[in-house]
């Protein structure tokens, strides 16, 4: 008894230790997502999930409240119901930005350890971007952190979102135009990785975008929707859930 006393107390002290450690290579090579992991603890305001400059109009988060709202009914439509509850950071200059975002020239990112955050510049303000990270929030909340990064490949991931973003430079119609009815477009399925999904200009990646989002909304119904996350939940990879 006494020599499993021993071993409990040394396992305690070296997690004590391995912790900070962890912690603190997870901010060098991580800085700006454990900085918004670490938000609670930094010096902005927090009006319900909502953090943000303490200089950030009261005008502008009541704007960014209505579309959250907004968006959330539209992800909620989507699924069924929605399930997820992410907390969201609004940088309203490019100093914050930088300081929270991974990719400050995208208008938003959404962070998955611990619990989905959704960083968003001043660009972000926008209905459709804001339900398309709210839709990477749910997927998440649905299937658990390891099988939305390590199993979901990057064109059903994005596409997936796209559902829900109604961006006109997105449509089906800009695709039609931009693919020549269809003809050429990239073969996503190929693109598991998101370092191969942003590969290329902004115009190719726009086109990933598009083309990933009508992949997926040909395959879409909300019974193969509910069916693949059952799936992986049970263990099975997404090439065997998608298959099924």
């Amino acid at each position: 008894m006494l020599k499993l006393k021993k071993i409990i107390t040394r396992t305690f002290f070296v997690f004590l230790i391995l912790i900070p450690i962890a912690a603190f290579a997870h901010f060098i090579i991580f800085p700006q997502e454990t900085r918004s992991i670490l938000i609670g603890y930094s010096g902005f305001k927090k009006d319900d999930r909502i953090y943000f400059n303490a200089a950030t109009p009261l005008s502008k988060i009541d704007s960014l409240r209505s579309l959250i709202e907004q968006a959330s009914i539209r992800v909620g439509d989507f699924w069924g119901q929605k399930t997820c509850n992410p907390g969201f950071i609004y940088c309203d200059n490019e100093i914050d930005l930088k300081k929270y975002s991974i990719n400050p020239s995208a208008p938003a990112v959404t962070y998955t350890k611990l619990g989905a955050v959704i960083v968003l510049g001043a660009d972000g303000m926008d209905l459709d971007i804001i339900a398309h990270e709210i839709s990477h929030a749910e997927f998440y909340q649905r299937i658990g952190f390891y099988a939305f990064m390590f199993k979901i490949p990057s064109w059903f991931k994005h596409g997936l979102a796209m559902q829900n973003d109604d961006r006109d430079y997105y449509s089906e119609d800009t695709l039609k135009v931009r693919s020549y009815n269809y003809k050429s477009m990239p073969n996503v399925k190929n693109l598991k990785k998101d370092e191969k999904f942003y590969a290329g200009s902004r115009e190719q990646v726009m086109l990933n975008y598009m083309t990933a989002k009508h992949v997926v909304k040909n395959w879409w119904t909300k019974e193969k929707l509910d069916k693949l996350v059952k799936e992986l939940n049970a263990g099975r990879s997404f090439e065997e859930a998608f298959g099924q």
